[in-house]
């Protein structure tokens, strides 16, 4: 884990944003909302990734759901609220939640994005996929991490979600 860019008078006060999907590719993530500032990679504890969100072209999207013991890479961006409010509108499907990643500097509060419904058993695109590819490059997310990721897309488990 690393801390890109520190707290600064640019953006402090701003909301962190926790991207774990497409979005960890800031150039995607910017052609979405503008111009975004980049905290780093992080890892949110206790949750898990599959492609269970419905996309609006029958494939499979990035979603999280609590699950103890699993984790979750991703990469922290500051936006402003406009932007939050963007890309909630862009990312239909989703609900807006607080997650709390661990940074090198310790746990930070931030939002994300989390399907409504979980749909297991969808698979991405390979375009879809190639944002992934880029982001987790872009910020250096563990090789073990990414080779699990890209076994989920390959259905490997996607399963149903835990019922707490």
């Amino acid at each position: 884990m690393h801390d890109a860019n520190p707290v600064t008078e640019e953006n402090e006060g701003m909301p962190l944003y926790f991207a774990f999907g497409s979005n960890m590719h800031r150039l995607r993530l910017e052609r979405r909302v503008g111009p975004v500032i980049d905290h780093g990679w992080v890892v949110l504890p206790d949750y898990r990734h599959a492609f269970a969100k419905l996309g609006r072209d029958g494939s499979g999207k990035g979603n999280i759901e609590p699950r103890e013991g699993s984790e979750v890479h991703g990469v922290l961006y500051w936006l402003t609220d406009a932007q939050l409010d963007a890309l909630g509108d862009y990312e239909g499907g989703y609900e807006r939640v607080e997650v709390f990643p661990r940074a090198s500097g310790g746990v930070v509060a931030a939002v994300t994005f989390r399907g409504v419904e979980w749909h297991p058993g969808l698979c991405p695109t390979e375009e879809y996929l190639e944002h992934y590819r880029q982001g987790m490059a872009e910020h250096g997310l563990p090789e073990a991490y990414v080779r699990e990721v890209f076994a989920l897309a390959r259905g490997a488990s996607a399963g149903e979600p835990e019922v707490s």
